[in-house]
C-alpha cells in the first residue's frame, strides 16, 4: 500500500496539539507497517528527525500553506496532481484537510468543529475558508477520524455523516510528564515564579482558551485571601484584545507570569510543579493539558463544556467557563484542601490509563484499514 499524508504541520520545535498528534501517531504507524510505503508531503522544506524510518520519504509541494488563499491552492490544485503521480491508494490528513478534486481515497482527522460553533474567535479569513470547505472534506471523505466521542456526535450532528464513517482515537500524552520531586518543584518555581506556588495554564492564548476568564478569576482568587501566582504558558494565536483588557484591569498583574512557549523538558517541569492546571475552555475536541497534568501528579480545574467532561472524568473540578466565582473558589480549596487535592490526583491517575498513543496509532491503523478494504 502507499499511503501519502499531509505533514505539513511536522515543523522542528514548533509541534502544537495537531502537530504531536501526526508525529506521534505516523512515528507509530510507520513502524506497526514496514511494508507500506509512506509518503510525506511537507509545504516547505522538512526535518529528517520525521522520516521515521526507510518505507518513508519526505516531499515538499508548492506552495507554503499558512493562509486561507494559499490552502485553496496547496489543496484543491496541488495537492490532487501529487496524488495522481504517485499513485496513492489512500490521502491521510492528520489536519483534517482534504482535497475535493480527487478520487483517491481520503481520511481526515477533524479534531474539532469550533469553527462552527464559535466563528468569532477566528479572524475572517480563516473563519470563512473552515466552514466553507470542512462540511465538503466531511463529506467527500471516505471515512472519518476524530479525538473524541464528543466530537465524533458533532460531526454527525452539524454534517449529517453517519456515525459508522466516524471513528473516535483518542488522543495519548507525552510520557515524559511524571510527577517531579519537591527539590525540582523549588527550582522550578524559582525560575519561573519568583520562588512562589503557582498554577498553570498551558495552550495557545485565543478566545475560545478562555484567558481572560484566567485572569478574572485568578483575581476573585486573590480577593478571598489566595497566595499562588499565575502562570501562562504560551504564545498567542490570534489577536486577542479580551486577554489584553483583563491583564491591564487586573491588581495582580505582578503575580500573573508570562513563560512563552517552553520546550519539553522545562514544559515538564513547570506542569510538575505547579498547584493545579487551570483549563477551564469554552471549545475542545480533547484538550491534552488536561491528560499531561494527570501523568504530572497535578489536579485540574477545568470547563464543563464539550469533550472535557469525558477526558477530566473524576480527575478534575469542572466549572462552568463564565462562572469565575466558581473557578476561583475552586483554585481557594485546592490551596488549603489537602485531601481534595489527593483525590483529585487519585482520579487522574485513574483516568490516565484510558489515553497512549499507542491506542491512538492502533484505533488509526484500524480506520485506515477499514477504508482501504472498502469499494
Amino acid at each position: 500500500m502507499h499511503i501519502v499524508v499531509n505533514t505539513r504541520l511536522l515543523l522542528p520545535n514548533k509541534l502544537d496539539g495537531i502537530g504531536w498528534f501526526s508525529h506521534e501517531v505516523l512515528s507509530r504507524l510507520t513502524q506497526n507497517l514496514p511494508d507500506w510505503k509512506f509518503t510525506f508531503l511537507f509545504d516547505r522544506s522538512f526535518d529528517q528527525r520525521f522520516i521515521y524510518g526507510p518505507n518513508v520519504e519526505g516531499k515538499v509541494v508548492f506552495p507554503p500553506a499558512r493562509h486561507p488563499l494559499l490552502y485553496e491552492l496547496y489543496f484543491q490544485r496541488s495537492i490532487p496532481h501529487k496524488l495522481k503521480g504517485l499513485k496513492a491508494d489512500l490521502f491521510f490528513s492528520p489536519d483534517g484537510f482534504l482535497s475535493t478534486r480527487t478520487n483517491v481515497k481520503q481520511v481526515p482527522v477533524i479534531h474539532d468543529l469550533n469553527f462552527e460553533h464559535r466563528p468569532e474567535d477566528l479572524p475572517v479569513a480563516y473563519r470563512k475558508y473552515y466552514r466553507k470547505y470542512f462540511p465538503r472534506f466531511a463529506k467527500k471523505a471516505k471515512h472519518i477520524i476524530t479525538v473524541s466521542d464528543y466530537s465524533a456526535q458533532d460531526i454527525h450532528a452539524t454534517y449529517g455523516i453517519p456515525m459508522e464513517k466516524i471513528s473516535v482515537a483518542h488522543n495519548g500524552y507525552n510520557e515524559a510528564f511524571h510527577p517531579i520531586s519537591e527539590a525540582d518543584k523549588a527550582r522550578t518555581r524559582q525560575d519561573l515564579a519568583q520562588g512562589k506556588p503557582y498554577f498553570i495554564f498551558v495552550g495557545n492564548f485565543s478566545h475560545r482558551k478562555n484567558i481572560h476568564g484566567i485572569i478574572r478569576s485568578f483575581d476573585q482568587y486573590r480577593k478571598k485571601g489566595g497566595k499562588h501566582h499565575l502562570l501562562l504558558v504560551g504564545n498567542p494565536l490570534w489577536r486577542y484584545s479580551e486577554m489584553d483588557q483583563a491583564l491591564e484591569q487586573s491588581p495582580n498583574r505582578k503575580d500573573i507570569h508570562f513563560t512563552g512557549r517552553l520546550e519539553v523538558d522545562r514544559l515538564v517541569n513547570a506542569m510538575g510543579a505547579a498547584e493545579a492546571l487551570l483549563f477551564p475552555s469554552y471549545f475542545e475536541g480533547f484538550g491534552i493539558p488536561v491528560v499531561e497534568a494527570f501523568a504530572a501528579g497535578v489536579p485540574v480545574i477545568t470547563s464543563n463544556r464539550t469533550s472535557l467532561p469525558e477526558v477530566a472524568g473524576d480527575g478534575a473540578i469542572l466549572c462552568d467557563p463564565d462562572d469565575h466565582e466558581k473557578i476561583s473558589s475552586a483554585m481557594k480549596i485546592l490551596e488549603i484542601d489537602e485531601n481534595q487535592r489527593l483525590d483529585l490526583i487519585k482520579g487522574g491517575e485513574i483516568q490516565l490509563s484510558s489515553f497512549s498513543w499507542e491506542q491512538t496509532a492502533n484505533k488509526v491503523q484500524e480506520a485506515l484499514f477499514h477504508c482501504l478494504n472498502r469499494a
